[in-house]
């Protein structure tokens, strides 16, 4: 729980600062894309060659360990570009909460591969969860032109779990850590062309100054994912519930800065979300 919850920060801020990115500083997709992969494995290398105890640093040359790194890759290409797609139509919170509907598909996947036994109060658990998502992202629907947006947030659920799914068979193979760090390289790479890294920022209203403050960023998103992949190798519904443990960090924040009005659907959703994770994880 401890890991989950520094992970919960991390990317919260994260989270918070792509939604900078995308309404302030206007990157498109190729653009939002290119920081994010390129300064993550920036941000990673030095971990990758320093003797830190919580690096894996497995690796073995094998068809499951390439097709690992580009299942990674993959789904952090639809992970940045289609959030820059998405942001531009929803907030945080709400994207959060649509994230939702992979606790069900994690929770039946750790099942049929042994990680977890099935016990009802556990479903019951996470069905709580669900709902208080489907308030919240409900609450969102009179201001979200969901036609225009529709196949991109279907792709960003879906490669929230793929991303973890590549993680969980990675083991014995590739380290994660190895694995996402190659991924990343790669995915940065393709996107030169597209993103023209060297005028991104006379491009943005918010010049190199939000340039900066994204790629920076990015420093502790790098060990976020580290505690990321731990978690999901241990289970995928622990690594699921991140993204709804941030939404509730996002709530909490709204509810500190008086940012946004507070609904009543929202709250009590919210609620609802916080009881499912906190009875999920005693």
């Amino acid at each position: 729980m401890p890991l989950m919850l520094l992970v919960t920060a991390i990317f919260t801020l994260t989270s918070l600062n792509d939604k900078y990115a995308v309404s302030k500083c206007r990157y498109n997709g190729s653009e939002l894309t290119f920081i994010m992969a390129a300064f993550t494995a920036l941000f990673l290398t030095p971990m990758m060659f320093l003797p830190l105890p919580f690096i894996d640093r497995t690796f073995t040359l094998s068809p499951i360990s390439v097709i690992c790194v580009l299942m990674i890759a993959l789904a952090k290409w639809l992970e940045f570009a289609m959030s820059a797609k998405i942001l531009s139509e929803m907030s945080v919170f709400e994207l959060k909460a649509w994230m939702g509907i992979t606790l069900f598909i994690s929770y039946f996947a750790d099942l049929i591969m042994g990680a977890k036994q099935f016990e009802p109060i556990k479903l019951l658990l996470i069905a709580l969860s669900a709902a208080g998502l489907v308030i919240i992202a409900a609450d969102g629907r009179q201001k979200v032109n969901y036609r225009t947006i529709l196949i991109p947030l279907i792709l960003y659920i879906s490669q929230s779990f793929f991303y973890g799914f590549a993680v969980k068979i990675s083991e014995g193979h590739i380290s994660s850590s190895i694995a996402l760090w190659a991924g990343l390289i790669i995915l940065a790479a393709v996107m030169i062309p597209s993103a023209k890294p060297l005028s991104i920022a006379k491009r943005s209203p918010e010049g190199t100054k939000g340039f900066l403050i994204t790629a920076g960023i990015k420093c502790p998103n790098a060990v976020g994912l580290m505690g990321l992949n731990a978690i999901a190798a241990q289970s995928l519904t622990n690594y699921s519930f991140i993204m709804p443990m941030c939404l509730v960090a996002v709530f909490i924040v709204d509810m500190a800065t008086r940012k946004d009005k507070l609904s009543g659907r929202r709250l009590i959703g919210s609620l609802l979300v916080m009881a499912g994770i906190v009875g999920f994880q005693i």
